[in-house]
C-alpha cells in the first residue's frame, strides 16, 4: 500500500499546489494550454514522470485482465476464464482498480507540477488507462488466437453468437489502443509547447524587465475549465513613460478572483514576449461573492 499512499499524497499535494498559483494568467494561450512555472522551479522534463506512467499503465492492465477475459471472451482457455471470473479474482481487481485510479492522479498532478499545463497533464493520464488497457487486450488476443488457432476471427460474431464472443473484446481493446495512440501522438507536441511556455517564463523572470501594472479590465467568459471559471483581463502598465495595455486569460477558482485595481507584475522583453502575474505580496483582495462564478449543476 506505499505505493497507493503515496500516490493519494501526491495528488493532495498537487491539486493544493495548483490552487496556491492561481490565478494564473497568459497573454498567448487559454483553456488547458495556459502554462504555468512556479518560481524557483525548473523547465519541465517527461523522464520523472515514468515510473509512474508505467506504474498506472500496468495496474490498468491488470484491473482490465478481468473483464476482458472474463465478460468479454478474450480468455485463452476456459480454465483461465474461470479464474478470472472467480469472486476473488473479481475482488482483488477491484481494489486494483482503486489503486489505479490513486495512481493515475498521481500521474495527472505530478505532469502538472512538472510542465504547468493540464493539457499536457491530462495527456499523460490518458495514456496510462488506455494505454495500459489497450495492452491487456492485445496480449489476451494474441495468447487466444495462438492458442486455439481452428479458430475463425470474424467480426460478423459480434452479431450473431448466442454469447459474448472474443470479437466484440478485441473491437473495445481497439478502442482503447486507438485512444491512447491519439494521447501518444499528441503527447510530444503538448510537452514541447509546455516546455517553450515555461522556458519563456524562466527567461522573463531572470532576464526581463519587471514593471508594475494594475488590473484595469475582469470580464467573466461563462466558461470553466475542471470547474475553474475562466476570464478576459487588462492590465496596464507603464514603460519609459509611456502607458501601455495588455490583455491575457485568466483561469482561477471560484474564491480568488482577484478585483479590478489589483496589482500585478509585467515582465517584457526585447522579442514582445510578456508575462503576467498577480502581485500578491501587495495583498490583493478577492472577489467576496464566491457563487457569482460558481457553475451551476444543470
Amino acid at each position: 500500500m506505499p505505493m497507493r499512499d503515496a500516490a493519494e499524497g501526491q495528488q493532495k499535494h498537487g491539486q493544493q499546489e495548483h490552487i496556491e498559483t492561481l490565478p494564473l494568467f497568459s497573454t498567448t494561450d487559454k483553456n488547458g494550454r495556459m502554462t504555468m512555472l512556479r518560481p524557483g522551479r525548473r523547465v519541465g522534463r517527461a523522464a520523472p514522470l515514468m515510473p509512474w506512467l508505467l506504474t498506472a499503465a500496468a495496474l490498468w492492465a491488470l484491473t482490465g485482465s478481468v473483464p476482458f477475459g472474463a465478460l468479454l471472451g478474450m480468455a485463452p482457455t476456459p480454465a483461465i476464464s474461470m479464474l478470472l471470473g472467480h469472486p476473488v479474482t473479481v475482488g482483488v481487481a477491484v481494489l486494483l482498480l482503486f489503486v489505479a485510479i490513486g495512481t493515475t492522479g498521481a500521474v495527472y498532478s505530478l505532469s502538472n507540477e512538472q510542465f504547468g499545463q493540464t493539457r499536457v497533464a491530462g495527456l499523460f493520464a490518458t495514456l496510462s488507462r488506455a494505454g495500459g488497457l489497450a495492452a491487456v487486450a492485445g496480449v489476451l488476443l494474441l495468447w487466444t488466437l495462438t492458442s486455439d488457432q481452428s479458430r475463425p476471427f470474424d467480426l460478423e460474431a459480434i452479431a450473431t453468437s448466442p454469447t459474448i464472443p472474443l470479437e466484440l473484446g478485441a473491437v473495445v481493446g481497439a478502442s482503447f489502443a486507438l485512444w491512447a495512440a491519439i494521447a501518444l501522438l499528441r503527447l510530444p507536441g503538448s510537452i514541447a509547447h509546455a516546455r517553450r511556455r515555461q522556458a519563456d517564463i524562466e527567461r522573463l523572470r531572470v532576464e526581463g524587465s519587471s514593471c508594475t501594472g494594475t488590473l484595469t479590465a475582469v470580464h467573466f467568459t461563462n466558461r470553466w475549465l475542471f470547474n475553474f471559471p475562466m476570464f478576459t483581463v487588462e492590465v496596464n502598465y507603464i514603460v519609459d513613460g509611456a502607458p501601455r495595455v495588455v490583455s491575457a486569460h485568466m483561469r482561477t477558482s471560484v474564491d480568488r478572483v482577484p478585483v479590478v485595481g489589483s496589482r500585478m507584475i509585467v515582465l517584457i522583453d526585447d522579442r514582445g514576449t510578456t508575462h503576467v502575474e498577480l502581485d500578491l505580496a501587495s495583498g490583493t483582495s478577492f472577489e467576496p461573492d464566491v457563487g457569482k462564478y460558481t457553475p451551476s449543476d444543470g
